[in-house]
């Protein structure tokens, strides 16, 4: 799907739409998903916000919520903390994070910065992230959190 000629407004309703399908949740805040899909340099502005570095803010928040998201499931159970590192590791590793947002089909809805053509790994990565740090700020719920990485096929086991 290429974005070229359509206006934002069409961008962003197709952004939102299709990141919802995918990761299977319907948003109340819709500038959240398309904050979430802006590569860093592509300022631009969803609702009544700005985002000028992009989703580098929700990535943060994403990366920080992947890691409370898998520590959460490790706790529970009897690995050692030495296992929990691989797997915190091995998930949330730019690499594994730019397989699962290509595999799940992201890119289409990425809104490049003017000077970009193509996603390099970091921005799918950073995007994946983002994605998820919107799922939360959206329900503030960790299951939401859980199904969203689910549904992306962001478990342990997909690293």
């Amino acid at each position: 799907m290429s974005f070229r000629n359509v206006s934002l407004t069409e961008k962003m309703e197709r952004a939102v739409a299709g990141i919802q399908d995918i990761i299977g949740h319907t948003f109340s805040d819709p500038a959240l998903v398309w904050e979430a899909v802006c590569a860093a340099g592509s300022f631009t502005s969803g609702g009544d916000r700005t985002f000028p570095d992009g989703n580098k803010r929700l990535a943060v928040l994403g990366d920080t919520v992947l890691q409370l998201a898998l520590a959460e499931d490790w706790y529970g159970g009897r690995d050692t903390r030495e296992i929990f590192t691989g797997i915190r590791k091995d998930v949330g590793s730019n690499f594994n994070l730019n397989i699962v947002g290509n595999t799940a089909k992201i890119a289409g809805f990425v809104n490049l910065s003017p000077g970009q053509r193509t996603i390099s790994p970091h921005t799918m990565a950073a995007t994946v992230e983002a994605i998820l740090g919107a799922v939360y700020l959206d329900s503030q719920d960790m299951t939401a959190v859980k199904a969203a990485m689910q549904k992306l096929g962001l478990t342990p086991s997909s690293a």
